[in-house]
């Protein structure tokens, strides 16, 4: 079981190694490639196209797209991290299986499907600029059988749950990208966990 542990440490510190490495380079590509092609595609501006829409219209059109350049960027660094949706999960990274999440905007919590997949969880978040510049980043790992949160379950008008963490889960939230406070913005200890952005 000891030995199980070790294994699993030393590949997680890869796997928070690489991701460091990997989120300036996605962003980076979106900045400088992907915005442009994305508004080639959709014959406007960023701005323009995304004006009056919410958020999640961001996040469902954007996402993937950056998804894609995480898996990508990833796969060229960990020859065992691969792309594994329709299996149950989302990346599996040796033995270990990855349910990955990706929200834009300030806030303390993420949108699912309504059902955990796996324990461990990759949590990714952006701001982006009306521009559609990416500004902001943030990114944690935890395992959610650790954590007493839980994914909320859906409504009866949605499909979607969410995930946010109580100060209790603390110390098994393990911010790979920017960091985590459990104060308030008087400095007394909150309900919740918030994530704070490293800027690009």
């Amino acid at each position: 079981m000891l030995v199980l542990k070790l294994i699993i440490d030393i590949y997680m510190q890869q796997l928070i190694s690489a991701i460091k490495e990997t989120i300036p380079e996605l962003v980076k590509e979106w900045n400088t490639i992907k915005l442009p092609l994305f508004e080639s595609l959709v014959e406007q501006p960023f701005e323009k196209y995304f004006e009056g829409r919410q958020t999640q219209e961001k996040t469902k059109m954007v996402a993937p797209i950056l998804d894609s350049i995480f898996a990508r960027l990833m796969k060229n660094k960990l020859s065992t991290f691969v792309v594994a949706e329709g299996k149950g999960l989302d990346y599996l990274y040796g033995l270990i299986p990855l349910e990955s999440k990706i929200t834009f905007g300030e806030g303390i919590s993420w949108t699912g499907n309504g059902y955990s997949k796996t324990p461990w969880h990759l949590l990714m978040r952006f701001e982006v600029s009306n521009t559609g510049i990416i500004v902001g980043k943030f990114v944690m790992l935890t395992d959610l059988d650790k954590c007493q949160s839980k994914w909320t379950a859906p409504g009866t008008t949605s499909n979607f749950s969410t995930l946010k963490f109580v100060v209790e889960d603390y110390n098994n939230l393990i911010p790979v990208v920017g960091t985590i406070t459990n104060k308030t913005s008087t400095g007394r200890v909150g309900t919740y966990v918030a994530p704070i952005m490293e800027s690009t």
